[in-house]
């Protein structure tokens, strides 16, 4: 008698272990969360695009959009891709059939490059189209075509991601 209380014992203990090994990731989630979030964790700015230095607002038949300009993003030691700068189109939705925009990228006032590309009806196609450098400061390219992390025109996020390169030595 008393080895079979034991064993129910045993295995109500075992049911409890469990139970409560399951729980606790949800117990401590908020805690969690928050130290990653005081620690200043944050994701590199090679696959986030870096930060945003302007805006400007355009209007289109469809309605009002924004491109954003960020950052210049330069490799960190062991990176292997090309210094970048990232421009967004959001949202999709208001973007004209076809694109085609002047920017400036490093702020000085003057269009750095020509984007324009054609915004595809189904949102998993990538668009096509091409970044043409104004300048000796950037490198044109054309889309599709060969795709490289700096150098890249895709749609995600509900906007229309552009990657242009700095141009060798830069």
């Amino acid at each position: 008698m008393r080895g079979r209380l034991v064993a129910v014992l045993a295995y109500i203990g075992a049911a409890v272990t469990l139970a409560i090994a399951a729980c606790v990731p949800f117990v401590l989630m908020g805690l969690f969360t928050k130290a990653v979030a005081h620690a200043g964790l944050h994701v590199d700015d090679a696959y986030s695009g870096g930060t945003v230095v302007r805006s400007v607002t355009r209007t289109s038949e469809t309605g009002s959009y924004r491109i954003d300009v960020y950052r210049t993003v330069r490799p960190h030691a062991l990176q292997q891709i090309d210094p970048f700068v990232q421009i967004a189109f959001r949202p999709v939705a208001a973007l004209p059939k076809r694109v085609c925009e002047e920017v400036d990228l490093d702020g000085d006032g003057q269009a750095d490059v020509r984007v324009s590309f054609t915004v595809p009806a189904d949102p998993k196609a990538r668009p096509a189209g091409e970044v043409v450098a104004l300048n000796g400061k950037y490198q044109s390219f054309r889309m599709p075509g060969s795709y490289s992390f700096s150098e890249l025109m895709v749609e995600s996020g509900g906007a229309v991601v552009v990657r242009v390169p700095l141009a060798q030595g830069r």
